[in-house]
């Protein structure tokens, strides 16, 4: 993956005043600080601390007067990314027959677990299905570590409620379990 520039990463225009560059500085700062709620479900510890190192360092270099105008220099000097290749245009192909209309494969049931839903249930259910927490977490984009307090039923560590529902509904829904029904369940249990 290509590393953003510091205009980029302050999402700044490179004509950009000082004031903008303290506001945006500010901006990202806040938005990918440890507790930052935006982004803990995106990105792990590790990612988190090298986007704040990035703005950081963005920020020290385009403050300064003199570290900017070196560092302008130096984006000026840098050889022009080259353009991908274009793909070569199709040739014009006779028309297709047309092929009978088939109707879509009928969606799978979705399961309900027994009540009450318990992060020992959810593992179980996951398991059945030969579902790994990273793939979870991939395709939802919930951290790997909220999904493990959730299947320890960490309650504690879990963060308010409100993320908790879509966390376990887009957990549920992943291994095909009824979103609904299985946060219903489960939060019962949260809010005692």
């Amino acid at each position: 993956m290509t590393r953003l520039n510091h205009y980029e990463a302050l999402g700044l225009r490179s004509d950009a005043s000082p004031e903008q560059i303290e506001k945006a500085y500010h901006f990202f700062a806040s938005m990918y600080e440890e507790a930052a709620v935006a982004t803990y479900s995106l990105l792990d510890v590790d990612e988190q601390r090298d986007v704040r190192a990035h703005i950081r360092q963005a920020y020290e270099v385009l403050r300064d007067p003199e570290q900017r105008q070196g560092y302008d220099r130096s984006l000026a000097e840098r050889p022009p990314v080259p353009e991908p290749p274009r793909p070569a245009e199709p040739r014009p192909q006779p028309p297709a027959e047309p092929r009978p209309v088939e109707a879509p494969p009928a969606a799978p049931a979705l399961r309900f677990l027994p009540e009450p839903v318990t992060g020992d249930s959810l593992r179980r259910a996951r398991e059945e299905r030969r579902v790994t927490l990273r793939e979870i977490a991939g395709a939802t984009k919930i951290g790997v570590r909220f999904l493990e307090y959730i299947e320890a039923d960490r309650h504690r560590d879990l963060p308010a409620v409100v993320y908790i529902r879509g966390f376990v509904q887009q957990y549920a829904r992943y291994i095909g379990l009824d979103p609904r029904q299985t946060a219903d369940s489960y939060l019962k249990r949260v809010r005692s």
